[in-house]
């Protein structure tokens, strides 16, 4: 058995769509799978058991979707996207049963419920248990304790989706000082806009006698998970990293600002605690603040956000 997946274009969508993807496996043990998505995405599944992935070429995606057609016959093909591309994608394929995944259906549930329920009405079968899982072997366990005596905080202050979701450097940089006594401080993120505001943290950190690891665009989706498994703390944005960090299990603090928190919180996460205000302005679900004050997350103070990361036992 053949079996098309077409994976969610974000990194946090591909690991909220894995419990649905792993229920897959499981009902078809023997299935052959081909992931076809973006580098992130197919990076992530990289040691997914028996599959092969496609990069999606977007300039190209059809002409391999063609491609695809010449050489395989699939028995069932998913898409977990549900833009058109997608929906044509699918089209051109050449499978016995197709199913495209309809965001409308059960509009207000978190992300992962939407995915189960879209494999579960599909395949008429109960995904058990409905839990994120990661193709990625974690090698140490949580948290690490250094030779210094020190622990690890772990701070991912970008947010692909846009600047309206990123906390303030400075702030990030606050609650950093704050806990260097006892923490070493790592930077993580993606390089573009990411790398340049890790590299304002480290410097305003570093101006205060504090040298953090500035990781920003120097790992790999594996070598990300290792660093985030390895810290004993892990403050971050509503981002792909921060569903990483779910699926590990760490003792993570997540920021909340313009997004709806009740559909993109860390699953099952009993380690994972959420901050947010409650303005009348939120959730706007904008990428940039249309009201141009950001306040749902420059009102959110480093204060506040220290005080809750106290409530961890480290």
């Amino acid at each position: 058995m053949k079996i098309f997946i077409n994976l969610p274009t974000w990194l946090g969508d591909c690991v909220m769509a894995s419990a649905a993807i792993y229920g897959i496996k499981e009902k078809f043990k023997e299935a052959e799978f081909i992931f076809f998505g973006s580098f992130v995405a197919t990076a992530l599944f990289k040691n997914f058991p028996n599959s092969k992935f496609i990069i999606e070429d977007k300039k190209k995606r059809y002409k391999q979707a063609l491609h695809l057609r010449k050489i395989y016959q699939f028995d069932l093909a998913f898409s977990f996207r549900s833009a058109l591309s997608a929906k044509l994608i699918l089209k051109l394929l050449k499978a016995k049963k197709k199913f495209c995944f309809d965001k409308t259906i059960i509009k207000e549930e978190h992300q992962v419920l939407k995915y189960l329920n879209f494999i579960e009405n599909t395949l008429s079968f109960k995904i058990s248990p409905q839990t994120l899982q990661l193709p990625i072997k974690v090698k140490f366990n949580a948290p690490l304790t250094l030779k210094n005596g020190k622990k690890i905080l772990a701070l991912n202050p970008g947010a692909s989706y846009g600047s309206a979701k990123r906390w303030e450097e400075e702030y990030f940089a606050k609650v950093g000082l704050y806990f260097a006594k006892s923490h070493e401080i790592i930077l993580l993120g993606a390089g573009g806009e990411e790398a340049k505001i890790c590299t304002k943290i480290s410097e305003i950190l570093a101006q205060n006698g504090v040298k953090a690891k500035n990781l920003c665009n120097k790992t790999s989706i594996h070598t990300l998970t290792q660093n985030i498994a390895l810290s004993d703390l892990f403050l971050t944005n509503d981002s792909g990293t921060m569903h990483l960090g779910a699926a590990l299990g760490v003792k993570m603090l997540v920021l909340f600002g313009p997004t709806k928190f009740t559909q993109t919180s860390p699953w099952q996460s009993k380690n994972a605690k959420i901050i947010h205000l409650n303005l009348a302005c939120m959730p706007c679900m904008k990428r940039v603040c249309p009201l141009k004050h950001h306040r749902c997350m420059k009102d959110l103070n480093p204060q506040m956000v220290i005080e809750k990361l106290k409530e961890f036992k480290t």
